[in-house]
């Protein structure tokens, strides 16, 4: 009885199939801004996601086995960013009155559905980003505080399509309102396509764009050398009508076993580079 049972438990971990029903991602990224302005930026990021099935692996990429495997979900976000700034002088008509240093921090939640209805495909979510700012201004005899905030209420709907089970092509809208005449509703793509090459070694080729007042677009591929190891790379350009930024990422992404990962990346951009940590369990 024994050895059965110990024979039917190292079936289980060597076995190339694993399943789980949820995940929780995790992160941490610090950017340093080549400014005189900017002390500290500091962000922490956590995602969980519940799948209506249980997500079988398989022999593709641990990474993309949802993907994959049309797996529908429901998800929920929060990211926290800190930003402090260095002190700098007060002006008043190039008059210096005193010294002044912001902290500004921003709290942003989102909730969603990923739904696969044979080659169909439909994503929704809704979020919510508050801002809070404050100011210290200082000067001889003089002590001030300020503080001010703003908020903004984001959402976004694609509908899509799968020609054949690895390739998704969808649009929709991903837009934004918020205090004033903060708002903007613009066409969204998306397209993603994962594919097989020789000896289990996949590549994973993605794009989003979304357009409007404000355009975005980023692109990324990523080379799996196996199922649990891959490398990456991603770029960025954000467009507001006055100017343009990009930002260029190299992401790696390691599973220690089916149910745990670690991942990184390092950006390059304009006056700035990024480093992020991250971490994936499986349950």
């Amino acid at each position: 009885m024994k050895k059965t049972l110990l024979a039917l438990g190292l079936a289980v971990i060597t076995s190339s199939t694993f399943a789980y029903d949820g995940q929780i991602d995790a992160g941490y990224t610090y950017t340093n801004w080549d400014d005189d302005f900017t002390d500290s930026d500091h962000a922490f990021d956590v995602k969980g996601t519940l799948y209506f099935d249980s997500v079988q692996t398989g022999k593709g990429p641990l990474n993309e086995a949802a993907f994959l495997g049309h797996n529908s979900n429901v998800y929920a976000s929060y990211g926290y960013n800190i930003v402090k700034s260095n002190e700098y002088a007060a002006l008043l008509d190039n008059t210096i009155l005193g010294t002044a240093k912001d902290e500004d921090q921003y709290h942003t939640l989102n909730v969603g559905v990923e739904y696969f209805v044979e080659q169909f495909y439909l994503n929704g979510s809704i979020g919510y980003q508050k801002w809070e700012g404050e100011s210290e201004f200082k000067a001889p005899g003089i002590s001030l505080r300020a503080d001010d905030d703003a908020d903004r209420t984001t959402y976004k709907a694609l509908v899509g399509y799968l020609p054949v089970s690895n390739l998704l092509l969808a649009a929709g809208i991903d837009g934004y309102t918020g205090d004033g005449d903060d708002e903007d509703n613009r066409f969204a793509v998306k397209a993603k396509y994962v594919a097989p090459l020789n000896n289990g070694q996949y590549i994973n080729l993605e794009a989003d764009g979304a357009f409007g007042d404000v355009d975005a677009v980023t692109i990324g591929a990523d080379y799996y050398f196996d199922q649990a190891f891959s490398v990456g790379a991603a770029y960025n350009i954000v467009d507001d009508g006055d100017e343009d930024t990009d930002y260029f990422a190299i992401r790696s992404k390691y599973f220690l076993n089916p149910n745990l990962a670690i991942g990184g990346q390092v950006g390059f951009g304009d006056d700035v580079q990024a480093f992020n940590i991250n971490a994936t369990l499986r349950f």
